[in-house]
């Protein structure tokens, strides 16, 4: 027992050891650890023949359970295990069989005989040598009872595949297993013949290296004669390949014909629905119609939104030409107010320079102040003049001579001291 435990970690083996069967609900992560990990101890030790049944004999798919086991499985240490019976192992080893043996596609491939399959089985799970009788028992049973992944009498086997059918074992089946079983023993045979001419050529050349006439005689005839029986055999062998052949492609037919009708037997039920071809011509003289329908309705739809848009666009230009009209009349608006800012700043300056202009009436002589310089957006003062009074000169007079300067009274400003 130390040997199957020696690997785990020791804080885990008491755990192991204890009747983990109640932490099933309690502690479920805990209680699935326990059981994968005797679940691959005892697998290991089936396989490994560790533990023999009480004949002493190593099987290596099963194990004899009862106190039997827990005798075996006991430690000095720890006792015996509490909880092995929660411990399931046969589905762990029927499912990697199966795995291994999914490679099989065709009805020849897939049918063996129990030798065969005993020995597929036993290369699959690292097995030296063949399973026992017991094992392979076991095996089949399970594989054939349980799952229902194989069909079997005993000496033939043949895998069910995803689209075969569940039935017993056939004469055919029969004839492919013994045809097959035939073919391996003259595999073996031929390579014992080949062996042993290899072994006949080294003794005739150490025969003849002693100058042993009669051995190198001797050997050169057994050679000879097994030459001429390996022959025979691979003439034998090759005949048999050919029918094995033969019967693989005959079984593919077979199945071909098979999905071929079921597929015929599907598209004669799609044709039913679908109907005669007179109903699929009225079928799509109606979908005309139909379309042509739609697509009237939609030219009746297209050219009432047409109308829409229109009117809408007749609106809006309507809209748009009162908003010019709106700026135009803040732009008139803004203009004159800007020139009347402008006066009164003229008029601000005017008397602030007083003295100056007095200065400048003293001389009699009137001034033209031109009013480039104002505002040029004022509509009243662009391009006229403002003509200033020269002393002893009244307002009235000075307002004549602007008159007589411009006579356009509306585009010049008067200013009197």
């Amino acid at each position: 027992m130390c040997v199957l435990v020696a690997n785990i970690v020791r804080a885990r083996i008491p755990s192991l050891f204890s009747d983990f069967t109640v932490q099933r609900d309690t502690n479920p992560d805990g209680y699935n650890a326990n059981v994968k990990i005797w679940e691959d101890i005892l697998c290991s030790a089936a396989r490994d023949g560790f533990i023999a049944g009480r004949d002493g004999t190593v099987h290596r798919l099963s194990l004899e359970t009862g106190p039997y086991l827990l005798q075996k499985l006991e430690s000095s240490e720890w006792g015996r295990p509490l909880a092995i019976n929660a411990v399931i192992v046969d589905q762990k080893v029927a499912g990697r069989v199966l795995t291994a043996l999914e490679k099989y596609s065709s009805q020849v491939d897939r049918t063996l005989t129990t030798a065969m399959f005993g020995r597929e089985a036993a290369a699959t799970l690292g097995i030296d040598g063949d399973l026992g009788d017991k094992d392979l028992t076991i095996l089949l049973k399970y594989l054939a009872r349980d799952r229902k992944t194989i069909a079997t009498d005993g000496k033939v086997v043949r895998i069910i595949g995803s689209t075969d059918d569940v039935s017993p074992i056939s004469t055919e089946d029969r004839a492919i297993a013994s045809l097959k079983s035939l073919i391996e023993d003259i595999e073996r045979q031929l390579r014992a013949l080949e062996s042993q001419i290899a072994a006949s050529r080294e003794r005739s050349q150490k025969a003849v290296e002693s100058k042993n006439r009669a051995s190198a005689l001797m050997a050169l005839r057994s050679k000879k004669l097994a030459e001429s029986v390996l022959a025979q055999r691979m003439d034998t062998l090759f005949q048999l390949e050919q029918v094995l052949s033969s019967i693989q492609q005959a079984s593919d037919q077979v199945a071909m014909v098979r999905v071929m009708k079921d597929s015929a037997g599907v598209l004669r039920g799609l044709n039913a629905k679908v109907g005669s071809a007179e109903d699929v011509e009225n079928a799509l003289e109606s979908l005309k119609e139909e379309m042509g329908k739609v697509e009237d309705l939609g030219s009746v739809i297209s050219d009432a939104g047409q109308e829409v848009n229109v009117t809408d666009e007749h609106e809006i230009d309507e809209e748009f030409d009162a908003l010019l009209r709106q700026k135009e009349r803040a732009e008139e608006e803004e203009a004159v107010e800007r020139t009347k800012q402008k006066l009164a700043e003229l008029q601000t300056e005017k008397l602030g320079a007083d003295g100056e202009e007095k200065s400048e009436l003293s001389t009699g002589e009137s001034q033209i102040i031109p009013t480039a310089n104002c505002d040029p957006t004022s509509p009243k003062l662009n391009g006229a003049s403002v003509i200033l009074p020269s002393e002893g000169q009244s307002a009235s007079s000075a307002k004549s001579n602007t008159a007589s300067h411009n006579p356009r009274e509306s585009s010049h400003a008067i200013l009197e001291s």
